[in-house]
């Protein structure tokens, strides 16, 4: 039988400490009854002497027991019982969940991938909106209270423990030993106003900023200093810090991060989607993504041009009675042409079947979120490379860029590329692998400033590649931000 003073309850047998915080120390355990392992949270002596905290936290834990949720730490059991050598011991039983924190794999792994924090950011929304729609708000979000299980599976714990350390309204200095950083505090929280759940929200924001960077948006060198960062700086980009966090995920953390409450998501659930679909367009680095259909105003320009010949013939065909059927069924000819591009001759807009980055000088990676935003037929929303110091030349990188898969083997007859580039070259291939010199050189753009174009004789190819090969200025960032292929 264990000591005596290493069991609760009679049941709980205390195996080797977890952690340690401002409320108290975690224990792992075992449950004899139920013969499972499990986490057990004893209070510090200095707040069980306290009995109206002790009262509050009782109220709290037995609220937060009520949530029954895939991403919520389940609370079993809570009581208290006389110390071996006097006074109380007042303990939380609760899930154990054997992946540790965020904490600690922040601290073993440092930044993670941006699909990953994207997933735990909405599994995390998950958990706090349903704690939401309960009315019970966590007060206290940060990454050792996001733990994971052994198949990792993101747990949200201690909810409604940090009511009870603030229920008195102590001062910004006590609240911060209690919570041990003030590094997630929101800002209506640092000013003394009462949080509420998009509180949590900025703590999230704050999590997932600093999982996608590797360091929180503010630190300073007293807690009192890092809160008031929270009330009247803004953060830096993610992406000045972390060049491959996508702009949808960042855009997502910013909002989170907005100082006034009301600017940013209403809810956990709005805040979910947004990171669900930040995950969607990070998953993936070399399967091509479908894209967009030929776009509508291209079609649009094309009728425009050809209303002046039409009406001429109608005019004609008026004069000259014999040539009124052609006013109903025109030659098909004509139809042909209409069907052309900017540049008429019969030259149709190709479809595009996928699109990739392409980096094989690098890491593979070359913001592949961003890849759709070169074929969405948008001269606004742009593909971008990664931010370089130096030209690539002086790094020793021959070129990056994007390939586009036709479907099947197909002569293009003009290639049109809008964007910003310091050289460009258009390169061929029927099929992806190895480096640029696996395509064939077809064209050269020369400086992207804006929109180009290369009329293309060359054999057909599925695989085109649009290559940059020096940046704009010789260093910083080359951006493509659309790509259209004709042909007859």
């Amino acid at each position: 039988m264990p000591d005596q003073s290493a069991v609760l309850a009679d049941r709980y047998v205390l195996e080797s400490p977890l952690a340690r915080g401002g409320m108290g120390q975690v224990w792992r355990a075992r449950d004899e009854v139920l013969a499972r392992q499990v986490a057990v949270k004893i209070l510090h002596s200095g707040l069980a002497d306290d009995g109206a905290f002790v009262e509050r936290f009782r109220r709290e834990a037995l609220a937060a027991a009520r949530l029954t949720h895939p991403h919520i730490v389940s609370i079993y059991d809570t009581g208290s019982e006389d110390e071996p050598v006097g006074g109380e011991r007042h303990f939380i039983v609760m899930e154990y969940c054997s992946g540790g924190t965020l904490a600690s794999l922040l601290a073993d792994q440092g930044p993670l991938p941006p699909e990953r924090v994207a997933a735990i950011g909405t599994a995390v929304c998950d958990a706090l909106a349903y704690a939401h729609r309960h009315g019970v708000v966590h007060r206290d979000v940060k990454p050792a209270n996001v733990l994971l299980t052994g198949d990792g599976t993101v747990k949200v714990g201690d909810f409604g423990i940090a009511k009870a350390a603030f229920g008195d309204q102590r001062d910004l200095t006590t609240t911060g030993s209690i919570l041990g950083t003030v590094t997630y505090l929101s800002p209506e929280q640092a000013e003394g106003r009462d949080p509420d759940a998009r509180s949590d929200l900025y703590a999230l924001g704050v999590v997932l900023y600093e999982l996608a960077t590797g360091r929180p948006p503010f630190s300073a060198d007293s807690q009192v200093a890092t809160a008031m960062q929270h009330v009247r700086e803004k953060p830096p980009l993610p992406r000045s810090i972390r060049a491959g966090v996508p702009r949808t995920l960042e855009s997502a953390i910013m909002r989170a991060l907005e100082k006034d409450p009301d600017d940013r998501y209403a809810s956990a659930d709005e805040m979910g989607a947004a990171l669900a679909g930040a995950a969607a367009t990070t998953e993936g680095t070399t399967a091509f993504r479908p894209a967009p259909r030929p776009r509508p105003a291209t079609a649009a320009k094309a009728d425009t041009r050809w209303v002046g010949p039409v009406l001429a013939l109608i005019v004609l065909a008026i004069l000259a009675v014999v040539a009124l059927p052609r006013l109903v069924s025109p030659p098909e000819e004509d139809a042909s042409e209409d069907a052309g591009g900017r540049n008429g001759g019969g030259r149709a807009v190709l479809e595009i079947a996928g699109a990739q980055d392409f980096d094989p000088h690098g890491d593979g990676r070359e913001h592949p979120d961003e890849v759709a935003l070169a074929t969405d037929g948008d001269a606004g929303t742009s593909w971008s490379t990664e931010t370089y110091d130096d030209s690539l030349e002086l790094i020793g990188k021959p070129g990056v860029g994007l390939i586009f898969d036709l479907g099947e083997a197909v002569a293009p007859s003009e290639i049109i590329v809008t964007g910003n580039a310091g050289a460009v070259e258009i390169r061929s291939g029927d099929d992806i692998g190895g480096d640029e010199n696996a395509f064939d050189s077809v064209a050269d753009l020369g400086r992207l400033d804006g929109e180009a174009s290369a009329d293309i004789d060359s054999e057909a190819a599925r695989y085109w590649l649009v290559w940059i090969t020096a940046l704009p200025g010789g260093g910083g960032t080359a951006e493509i931000a659309d790509v259209e292929f004709r042909g007859s």
